[in-house]
């Protein structure tokens, strides 16, 4: 009945339609697919960083070690293993590594402050850090467990592990802004990987002969789209060196001598890519992480604009750029996603008028790590759908509008928050640390 008020019988119809998007797909894990893929292709790169390659088999050996390892320590299901290493192959073999073990990882960003990168370990009860010797400078006070990075390699030979990770376990741990400037860890299982990695594999049409950059930050949600469609279709990641990631002459040489076929870029620098360089072997280029400003779409490839927050598992629209728009839209649901557009007291809004976006499907995470409240109040029960997967909805805070199409148009927040090179940052965090310098009294950041 309180549909009824705003939306008429025919626009809750157009509504309901646009939210037609259930896809059958294989809901076994990213690890089994992973597995399958060195059964089929073991002699295909896997990994590429600078001037090492490693193949399917060579990745399975090592990330079984690494397994082995942890399990002999007792490292398991529902356990977390924090990560501080550098970009380079390490970032695909020591999760995949942790992921075999049944255990999850929590990717660390040693661009942080050291009481932060502190905070998230020990927020995380974290049973073990892998790291970079270099890099455990940045975390001065942990004094808990250490496998360094130059070890994995040299890990003892262990027994196959035969059990795959459920789809209910804990794949991730992603830390972002929080209001009160303590960061929310947000807890992805396998099964939202699962349906995320089958959408892309589909869509972008993956093959073994696929080659993508990993240009995201490790810590970043994004880095999972660049890994794991990829190593799950038998294709190859090549890890983009911190040295070219915004010399985009640079990088676009690295894409053409290494037939780069599909790549992320965050927002700021795709857009300039597609507008500036002249690429010869890319098929898609994907941007997403802050509002696209319009731009001509490339000749030689197809240009994608995406939305999604962490809480949904990268991406939850996608649209393709394909002529200079006024505005850019974010795009149409993706498989077994369903969106909706609320007013403040929660009732779904026509096309047209904006509104609160609400996120239901298979991407949906689990919550935030030890934060009850701060999930009950984004994380509610679905008032519009009861079907298995689509159970909780996501409270964005982002406001938009639904197209008459049933692409959204991404009109900005309903609070303080704001996006700067792909990380959400609250504004009250800024005016937080303004206010700690001698002689500041109070701040106001817009």
């Amino acid at each position: 009945l309180a549909d009824i008020t705003i939306v008429s019988q025919e626009q809750l119809t157009l509504l309901d339609q646009f939210n037609k998007t259930e896809v059958a797909y294989d809901k076994v894990s990213v690890v089994e697919q992973f597995r399958r893929q060195v059964a089929l292709v073991p002699d295909n790169p896997a990994v590429v960083y600078l001037d090492k390659t490693y193949t399917y088999a060579q990745v399975d050996e090592i990330t079984e070690r690494i397994a082995g390892y942890l399990n002999a320590k007792g490292i398991g299901r529902e356990d977390v293993v924090s990560v501080l290493i550098p970009r380079c192959e390490y970032m695909v073999i020591a999760s995949l590594g942790v992921l075999k073990a049944g255990a999850a990882y929590q990717p660390l960003d040693s661009s942080y402050p050291s009481e932060r990168l502190e905070f998230m370990i020990q927020d995380a009860s974290a049973k073990l850090l892998i790291a970079d010797r270099s890099l455990m400078e940045c975390v001065p006070g942990y004094d808990g467990p250490v496998l360094y990075m130059d070890e994995l390699s040299t890990l003892p030979a262990c027994d196959r592990i035969e059990e795959n990770p459920a789809p209910e376990d804990l794949f991730i741990l992603l830390y972002t802004s929080g209001s009160t400037g303590v960061p929310k860890g947000v807890m992805l299982e396998h099964h939202n990987l699962t349906a995320f990695c089958n959408w892309y594999r589909n869509f972008y049409e993956l093959t073994p002969k696929s080659r993508v950059a990993a240009y995201a930050s490790y810590g970043f949600d994004a880095d999972m789209m660049d890994l794991y469609p990829a190593l799950t279709a038998g294709a190859c990641v090549h890890i983009i060196d911190e040295s070219i990631r915004l010399d985009l002459m640079a990088l676009n040489n690295y894409f053409e001598e290494n037939g780069i076929t599909h790549s992320f870029m965050t927002t700021q620098v795709g857009r300039q890519f597609a507008a500036e360089i002249k690429n010869r072997t890319l098929k898609t280029l994907s941007v997403g992480g802050e509002k696209l400003v319009p731009v001509e779409p490339p000749r030689d490839y197809k240009l994608y604009n995406a939305y999604g927050p962490t809480e949904c598992t990268i991406f939850i629209t996608l649209f393709p750029v394909d002529k200079l728009y006024h505005r850019v839209p974010i795009g149409k649901a993706l498989d077994n996603v369903k969106l909706y557009v609320v007013d403040k007291e929660g009732r779904r809004l026509p096309p047209g008028m904006p509104g609160e976006l609400w996120i239901a499907g298979h991407q949906v995470a689990r919550g935030y790590l030890n934060r009850p409240e701060q999930t009950e109040k984004v994380f509610i029960q679905n008032p519009f759908c009861h079907e298995d997967g689509y159970e909780r909805v996501y409270r964005t805070g982002d406001i938009v509008r639904f197209l008459p199409d049933g692409s959204i148009d991404f009109i900005g927040r309903n609070d303080g928050q704001v996006k700067i090179r792909g990380f959400r940052i609250e504004l009250s965090e800024v005016e937080r640390v303004i206010r700690q310098y001698p002689g500041i009294k109070d701040a106001t950041v817009a």
